[in-house]
């Protein structure tokens, strides 16, 4: 009976902020519209050029999340321009505003086939509710500029 008591209380204390871990389950997926080619991109001091030429690509849509719930997000992404080679390198924020949390998700990675598939890695940068945590995104961009994200 102590040790059921003991449990009880732990759980009842435990600190309020969540450890995000990667896990092999969806920490957060993402669906938005794009604006296409813009200047919009510098909200984060992350997103940085990661070449010498680049071009910003803005989105607006609806990030979900066990960690979040349903919000709305913008997404904002820099991508090496005039590079060499099929995959291009990129620089990433997000930022959702959401009933569980407000966050910003920093993350980079590499643009391949035209610029239409991503996939990379991600730190949660700042987080209201306290959450942390890192792991692996991928995504597409349809032709439309149709947005779909997936963060691990």
């Amino acid at each position: 009976m102590l040790v059921t008591t003991a449990l009880a209380l732990a759980l009842i204390f435990q600190p309020s902020s969540r450890l995000a871990l990667a896990a092999s389950n969806e920490l957060l997926t993402y669906n938005g519209g794009g604006q296409g080619v813009s200047g919009a991109c510098g909200a984060s001091n992350y997103e940085t050029c990661p070449h010498p030429f680049c071009m910003c690509f803005s989105s607006t849509g609806l990030a979900s999340g066990a960690l979040i719930g349903s919000g709305f997000a913008t997404l904002d992404m820099i991508v090496s321009d005039k590079v060499a080679g099929e995959c291009q390198p990129f620089n990433a924020s997000m930022f959702i505003i959401a009933p569980k949390d407000l966050e910003e998700l920093d993350f980079s990675g590499t643009s391949c086939d035209s610029l239409r598939t991503f996939s990379g890695n991600y730190v949660i940068a700042v987080s209201q509710a306290g959450n942390s945590g890192s792991g692996t995104v991928s995504g597409t961009i349809s032709r439309k500029l149709r947005y779909a994200l997936t963060f691990r």
